[in-house]
């Protein structure tokens, strides 16, 4: 946590610090992946995203975090640079998110925030995360090799003032969306297409 506060405050071209689980980062990604939203993408995002919060509603430790976003980022480690292949996997990154006026906040920390078990929590959403088909559990393998999605991370940095974000896709509910635009409420099913 000591090195997720000191480079964002040293180095003001980097303002995010995750940890990314699995193997040794050999290659750094130098490129991204060309992503839309498509199906597919926000489906796996979805799975992720609820297997994620699954797990800490599971643990009891829900009530402790926040925020809980799930991102799936454009990049893809560990390629040989010498090779020149394409950028063609993804990522998937978790945020623990602790604060009280959702304008400035820290990152939970597991055996500080997320007391007792609080490792085994995160190595578990980890490890279930692997699972969805297309996300690989970071080595770099052959058989793995035409994974879509390939590490996983978790996010370490504070949030400064006014940059909380917003919760993730998978829980808005439609109704609170009608409530936000009444116009929606009003239109057929043919209108709002």
């Amino acid at each position: 946590m000591f090195l997720a506060r000191l480079i964002p405050r040293m180095c003001h071209t980097i303002n995010r610090v995750v940890y990314v689980f699995g193997s040794h980062v050999k290659e750094p990604p130098t490129d991204v992946t060309p992503t839309f939203l498509t199906t597919g993408v926000l489906s796996t995002l979805r799975q992720a995203d609820f297997v994620a919060h699954s797990i800490l509603r599971e643990s009891g430790y829900s009530g402790k975090i926040s925020q809980m976003p799930v991102i799936l980022t454009p990049l893809h480690f560990d390629r040989d640079s010498s090779q020149r292949q394409p950028s063609c996997r993804r990522s998937v990154v978790v945020r623990t998110f602790i604060t009280s006026d959702f304008m400035t906040g820290i990152p939970a920390t597991p055996g500080k925030h997320i007391p007792e078990g609080g490792n085994e929590v995160v190595l578990k959403m980890v490890n279930e995360i692997k699972k969805i088909p297309g996300i690989s559990p970071g080595d770099v393998r052959p058989d793995l090799q035409t994974s879509r999605y390939h590490r996983v991370g978790v996010e370490l940095t504070e949030r400064e003032k006014g940059v909380t974000g917003r919760p993730p896709l998978s829980r808005l509910d439609p109704r609170a969306l009608r409530d936000r635009d009444p116009s929606l409420e009003k239109r057929t099913p043919t209108e709002q297409k």
